[in-house]
């Protein structure tokens, strides 16, 4: 293929580093053996962008790190088996469209994503492929431009129909198999519960294999890893359940590398008992609540818990709820931390470092003693760092703490 002109897709490259692949072993391989190293980390590169640029302008394919995560995985692996396609000249078939992308389609039909919208999805990722392609071709010689910019347009015309015809093919298979499951009858009264809707609570009972009329723990288990076992996420809630002294549980698969879960609990006490979370899972706990009504709000609270996953392994809702209040402030908090703040804020390490032992200090009472204890330092180090923090704070520690410790716990919320 050297005298082919497509050889300026050997050339492309990544402007930077920093994104792992998300493609499966045997299609990266593929597309490494067929195109080198230097395309392959160019489509790892840009299938970040084009999976940003889908959900913002579908913002339903969204959601979090996992929804993002699955539809990375299923753009990257589009975008290396349309370069080796554009590379080979080969002409489009359904099974030149990856398993990857295929796959993605569980999710988002367990999401309740509309197909309309997924075929949008499809639509604008192959219309961001075709951009950073021109914009490859117009680096090159005339030549190589007049013949290239007609042949790639009229490939990745067909390339995104075949791609779109299959998504669709295998998303209506998938609903079908989806609407007619157990699981998707549980599903859909947990989601009516979450949403607050009425429920037959005895019906509810039968098909979930679950007492609603007790008090709940619920919690929420998540995986590092996107192509971590389902069973193993399963497995590693009911022996959370277990250790948190729970009476059955009850686990729903929100998503490839999440589950929920609840547990019966005798009494409205919150479990004594720590839970040891094993490399690879993570896991969020709600407060304890009774009823139905206490089924949704303690899932609520292991949702909030949820979002500071990224600091700890184990996450419970009490230890984070005024922070998790203080983050639904958005930029209006932030404002509010600055100002409360002023010198202390900012994002360099030692203000960070200064701001956590004020906290921790003022949470102990202003007992140097105790916080050098919980923050693994001497009291003397304590009480140089809460000197330097008054001199940032430009001035002394008011007796009123509430406005100082709010600033405090809103400037530990990550941005």
């Amino acid at each position: 293929m050297s005298d082919m002109p497509c050889q300026w897709l050997l050339g492309l490259r990544a402007q930077d580093g920093g994104h792992p692949p998300a493609a499966s072993a045997a299609t990266l391989a593929f597309a490494r053996q067929t195109l080198g190293h230097g395309p392959a980390e160019w489509a790892v590169q840009t299938a970040v962008w084009m999976t940003q640029e889908v959900i913002r302008q579908v913002p339903a394919y969204g959601g979090g790190r996992t929804p993002f995560e699955t539809l990375r995985r299923s753009v990257e692996s589009s975008v290396l088996a349309a370069l080796a396609g554009l590379y080979l000249d080969a002409r489009p078939s359904p099974e030149m469209v990856p398993v990857e992308a295929v796959e993605g389609n569980t999710d988002l039909v367990h999401r309740g994503v509309p197909l309309d919208l997924v075929l949008r999805g499809v639509r604008i990722g192959h219309a961001c492929l075709h951009q950073r392609l021109m914009d490859a071709i117009d680096a090159e010689p005339e030549p190589v431009r007049l013949a290239e910019s007609h042949r790639v347009s009229e490939l990745l015309f067909s390339y995104a129909d075949t791609h779109a015809s299959r998504m669709a093919e295998e998303y209506i298979a998938e609903r079908n198999r989806w609407q007619a499951s157990t699981e998707a009858a549980r599903h859909r009264i947990v989601d009516d519960i979450v949403a607050g809707r009425r429920i037959d609570q005895e019906a509810a009972e039968r098909t979930l294999g679950y007492e609603l009329g007790r008090h709940h723990l619920a919690f929420v288990v998540v995986a590092d890893e996107l192509d971590t076992p389902a069973e193993v996420l399963r497995r590693f809630a009911a022996e959370a359940a277990r250790a948190m002294d729970g009476h059955g549980v009850l686990t729903v698969q929100a998503g490839p590398s999440d589950v929920w879960a609840w547990t019966g609990r005798l009494s409205g006490a919150a479990p004594s008992a720590d839970v040891e979370v094993p490399t690879g899972l993570r896991l969020a706990t709600g407060p304890v609540m009774y009823g139905v009504a206490g089924f949704r709000r303690s899932h609520l609270g292991a949702r909030e818990a949820q979002a500071f996953l990224a600091e700890t392994r184990l996450c419970r809702h009490a230890d984070v709820r005024v922070r998790s209040l203080l983050a639904a402030g958005g930029e209006r908090a932030r404002w509010f931390a600055e100002e409360t703040l002023g010198g202390l804020a900012g994002g360099d390490a030692r203000r960070a470092e200064l701001r956590e032992t004020l906290r921790v200090y003022l949470a102990s009472g202003r007992s140097p003693q105790r916080a050098g204890e919980l923050l693994h330092v001497s009291r003397n180090t304590v009480g140089y760092r809460v000197k330097r923090a008054e001199e940032l704070l430009g001035r002394p520690l008011p007796e009123d703490l509430l406005e100082l410790r709010l600033a405090l716990e809103i400037a530990r919320i990550p941005r």
